[in-house]
């Protein structure tokens, strides 16, 4: 362990060697106090998960010899009152006790390893055998990125349609226009939000007199395209087909969401880890403001706190130092406080930042389209 400041609390103390055995505070341990007759007579640490007990278990030894190396020493106990379960107890008070498991593990006679099977060769560059391989792998991932798209016959029929340039918004209705001169039909248009929304189709800029064009992007041509090939068994849906669609897989829109979804993960890590420190520092504060209240209300003669605080800059005199016992560090804690007062620290309250907006898709030249229409039918 090797914390960028030593620990001001044998809470942080603790916390700090626990976590980095790989539990998680909060999820896994909790490090609370003991109190009798209201005073705290030291710290523990309550565990939550059998994960937990195990870990410690297996590694109390270690845990003493990092607590020992800092201000706040830890003793970690063993016990096993059923079974092979451990439970364990982590303290800075009362005594230790390490027991052995009632069933111990016997290791295993030893076995002869089998000889592995050896590793098939892999055919050579440029020979038919490597090119037969690298097909069989590209119509595999073809065939998977097909079945992942889950469209309807007549979302496949919709998204051929948009590659032939025959869907268009005309006076704000969706219409299809089967061949030039016609009037066109009418197409529901909650049926193109599934396809658009999975970066498909694009309703592009304006096609003519009060007309929108609905265009394919690059991932739907390539989509349909895959469609064609592999003919992947048609989802049944509804007249309507309005439930949402995946990205084509390894698409422009499914990498960029999947580097979002990580930007967005590390963000969440950084601000988890602020927290964690700023709580810290909190803690830290709250324990030395403790300590030096203590102070001041033994030289009051007060008891109960009932919402009283320490004035600002208040220092024993030497005789109230005398008096009263006063150790010399707290001394030195209040000498420091009345120079250089600390407030208390505030957690972070930062709101979590929205994910980056996707760049916009590119979209098919119609060119390609077309050709890709005619080398189907042909």
């Amino acid at each position: 362990m090797s914390p960028t400041t030593p620990p001001k609390t044998p809470t942080v103390a603790i916390a700090r060697i626990l976590r980095s055995l790989g539990l998680v505070q909060g999820d896994d341990f909790r490090v609370t106090g003991e109190y009798r007759n209201g005073e705290r007579i030291g710290t523990f640490v309550l565990a939550l998960t059998r994960h937990t007990d195990e870990t410690i278990a297996a590694q109390a030894d270690e845990i003493e010899r990092l607590a020992g190396e800092g201000p706040y020493p830890f003793r970690v106990s063993v016990r096993y009152p059923s079974g092979d379960r451990p439970m364990i107890t982590v303290a800075n008070y009362g005594a230790r006790v390490r027991e052995t498991s009632p069933t111990p593990a016997t290791p295993p006679a030893p076995v002869e390893p089998e000889p592995a099977p050896a590793a098939p060769e892999a055919p050579a560059a440029g020979s038919v055998a490597e090119r037969v391989l690298e097909g069989a792998r590209e119509r595999a991932w073809g065939r998977k990125r097909a079945e992942a798209l889950g469209w309807s016959t007549h979302q496949a029929e919709l998204m051929a349609v948009a590659a032939a340039v025959q869907l268009q918004y005309r006076s704000g209705a969706l219409r299809f226009f089967p061949q030039p001169g016609y009037a066109g039909r009418r197409v529901e248009p909650a049926r193109l939000k599934p396809l658009v929304d999975a970066g498909l189709l694009v309703i592009s800029e304006p096609f003519g007199p009060d007309s929108k064009r609905v265009s394919v992007t690059a991932d739907g041509r390539e989509a349909l395209h895959l469609w064609r090939v592999y003919r992947p068994v048609p989802v049944p849906k509804g007249p309507a087909d309005v439930q949402p669609l995946r990205p084509l897989l390894g698409g422009e829109l499914h990498t960029n969401q999947s580097a979002s979804a990580e930007e967005q993960y590390r963000l969440r890590l950084a601000e988890r880890e602020a927290t964690y420190t700023a709580m810290e520092e909190l803690h830290a504060w709250e324990a030395r403001d403790e300590r030096l209240w203590d102070v001041w209300a033994r030289v009051q003669g007060i008891t109960h706190r009932l919402g009283r605080s320490r004035p600002a800059g208040w220092v024993p005199t030497d005789e109230e130092i005398a008096e009263h016992g006063i150790a010399a560090d707290l001394v030195a804690e209040l000498r420091a406080e009345a120079e250089r007062p600390t407030s208390r620290p505030e957690l972070p309250n930062t709101p979590r930042p929205l994910p980056a907006p996707m760049p916009e898709l590119t979209t098919a030249p119609d060119d390609a389209e077309q050709l890709d229409l005619f080398g189907a039918a042909c």
